[in-house]
């Protein structure tokens, strides 16, 4: 056994619009993308070979995808881009996330166990403060204090990452695994590209690492890691302060091809490995007029290049490296003993690579349980969302004390499903329309809670304000408002972490025939910013979740026209997932942020918007 550093996870995630040839050529047909010139192409001897042979691409679909190697990528926005798409579009933040998600649950660690968390990118989604710390945000609770570190670069930023990482190691012998993530939306730096090159070269996507060290069977893991800069590009290839690309297609493709097979030379020099010894050349997926010299200069044989991010996803800058190993891991062709040499260079100069070799090593992990130990009161439990909330937990490994009105077989059948998780589950009949309710619910609770989450609520009639009579609006309130805050401040003393309201869109999109329950939210909400200032006194959190329209619930009691409406009113696309919008919930609990929910404050109130943009 000798100790290794390894690749122990691998996450990607990308656009989530396909954009092909011909989507861009259409677009230089209509003259909003210039500079290519179709009857050079058709002239050459290339394409009439292709014509002879039976081929029918078009000139353009024949340049892009045979001469320059692109067949597909994708962007976070429809094409073409343009300034106004990205308002509510993914952003470097949403793809850093999902990528790195995905590479801790590849590898099975806690988030927690992460001794550093380590992100570079040069098409950011806010100047302030780094992406590192705002990624980081998503997986670990307040009091995790690892350090993070961003780096503003685009081609090489992983690799740049992948030597502080190193360096890191070395200097915290305690450390085990590091998380590693270049996240890039490129298609932003196009929207007043006036050439048809970059807009059939770039891509947005993100790709995620969990580096770590321990001792494995064999294998040497990382070897050595390479970072240089080449000064005669400092001028050829960048974004300028408005945030639109410049690049000299001639003057990069002579110097990154050079700068390639410069450091792959010098990593076979220091690694004393040869084409025979290595099993795969993994370089940056920049494109074939570089790639392909570079490979040819070192003779690399045309199997040993790996190319399949290029053709299938574009050049994803800083994340080309790492997705190109999440597709190798995912294919099986990382194998103990395989060895792999990469190459990156790009913007501002900036060149380098690392050498590797996959190791043996065992690779038992167990499911991670963030609320292992933790108790939560969930009010309204057997409701659609309350149900799905309460599985959530269990899932995470808290204990549940389950609140519900009347139904004691479905709370029955509710709780034992929960228990298969290996927790505990507490039953408490509480009608809400009566007003013994927050009694029963307080003292059953004898010890101390980490959460409290509201989700018991009713529609009451969809009616006008001017419709509804009082005790409708009284009945209403009682059960969504004066209830749940009963208990809340009867609890106030159990509670050590979060009280968590369940919200609607109602309040921000002032539905017509919804008036007693829109009024009842209202009051909770209100209570919720007073109480938020004098929970934190006690290091408690209080959150105002509000929710956009489920596919659950009060959906069912509007019409297919009142849906429509309702939806164009609120800027939301399609109904939301309940079970999807639970586990968003519960995250909220314990982590600072959470992918997909807009976040604000009112006052000591976290205020949290799902599903919906006004």
């Amino acid at each position: 056994m000798k100790e290794s550093i390894y690749f122990s996870g691998f996450g990607i995630s990308h656009g989530k619009y396909a954009i092909e040839n011909r989507d861009i050529e259409k677009e230089v047909t209509n003259g909003f993308i210039g500079g290519f010139d179709a009857e050079r192409i058709k002239r050459s001897t290339d394409f009439e070979k292709h014509i002879e042979e039976g081929g029918k691409m078009t000139p353009f679909d024949f340049f892009a995808k045979e001469k320059m190697g692109f067949d597909t990528r994708y962007h976070v926005v429809p094409f073409p881009p343009t300034k106004a798409k990205y308002r509510h579009a993914e952003n470097a933040l949403d793809l850093g996330v999902k990528a790195v998600q995905a590479a801790l649950d590849d590898c099975g660690i806690d988030p927690e166990e992460v001794a550093a968390w380590l992100a570079s990118n040069a098409t950011p989604h806010e100047q302030a403060p780094g992406i590192a710390a705002t990624i980081k945000c998503h997986f670990v609770g307040f009091n995790n204090q690892s350090p993070t570190f961003t780096t503003s670069s685009a081609c090489v930023g992983f690799n740049i990452n992948i030597e502080r990482a190193m360096d890191y190691f070395a200097t915290h012998p305690e450390a085990k695994h590091i998380v590693i993530v270049h996240t890039e939306v490129m298609s932003r730096l196009l929207t007043n590209e006036p050439s048809f090159v970059p807009f059939v070269t770039f891509a947005d996507a993100a790709a995620a690492v969990v580096l770590s060290k321990s001792e494995v069977k064999t294998g040497a893991g990382i070897t050595h890691v390479v970072n240089a800069e080449d000064m005669q590009m400092i001028d050829f290839l960048g974004a300028d302060k408005y945030g639109d690309l410049y690049m000299d297609p001639g003057k990069v493709r002579e110097r990154a091809t050079t700068n390639i097979v410069n450091i792959v030379q010098e990593l076979y020099a220091k690694n004393n490995w040869s084409n025979d010894i290595v099993d795969m050349v993994v370089p940056h997926q920049t494109g074939n007029a570089i790639v392909i010299a570079a490979a040819k200069q070192l003779q690399i044989p045309p199997q040993k290049l790996y190319q399949e991010v290029q053709y299938k996803y574009g050049n994803l800058s800083g994340a080309s490296i790492p997705f190109s190993l999440a597709l190798l891991n995912k294919e099986n062709k990382l194998n103990p003993g395989t060895k792999i040499i990469t190459a990156v260079c790009g913007l501002g100069g900036e060149y380098g690579g690392f050498t590797y070799e996959v190791p043996e090593r065992d690779q038992t992990t167990s499911p991670v349980k963030p609320l292992k130990g933790k108790r939560a009161l969930v009010t309204g439990a057997t409701g659609g969302l309350g149900s799905n909330l309460c599985k959530i937990l269990a899932e995470k490994g808290c204990d549940v004390i389950l609140q519900y009105n009347s139904n004691t077989s479905k709370a029955e059948e509710l709780s034992q499903e929960i228990t298969q998780h290996g927790v505990k589950s507490t039953l408490i009949q509480a009608d809400f329309s009566k007003k013994e309710a927050s009694d029963i619910v307080a003292k059953s609770i004898t010890e101390p809670i980490n959460y409290i989450i509201h989700t018991s609520a009713i529609t009451g009639n969809l009616l006008r304000a001017s419709e509804v009579e009082i005790e409708e609006m009284m009945d209403v309130n009682h059960v969504n408002y004066i209830v749940p805050t009963e208990i809340t401040q009867k609890l106030h003393h159990k509670v050590t972490e979060t009280v968590l309201f369940i919200g609607s869109v109602a309040e921000d999109a002032l539905f017509s025939g919804s008036s007693s329950y829109v009024t009842s939210k209202r009051s909770s909400h209100a209570f919720a910013v007073s109480y938020a200032a004098m929970a934190l006194k006690n290091k408690v959190r209080t959150i105002y979740y509000m929710i956009g329209l489920l596919d659950k619930g009060m959906i069912d009691k509007l019409n297919p026209k009142q849906r429509i409406l309702a939806m164009e009113d609120i800027g939301q696309s399609k109904l939301l997932n309940t079970n999807e919008v639970a586990e968003r919930i519960v995250r909220s609990l314990y982590l600072p942020k959470v992918i997909g929910v807009e976040h604000s404050r009112e006052g000591e109130l976290v205020v949290r918007r799902d599903g919906f943009s006004k």
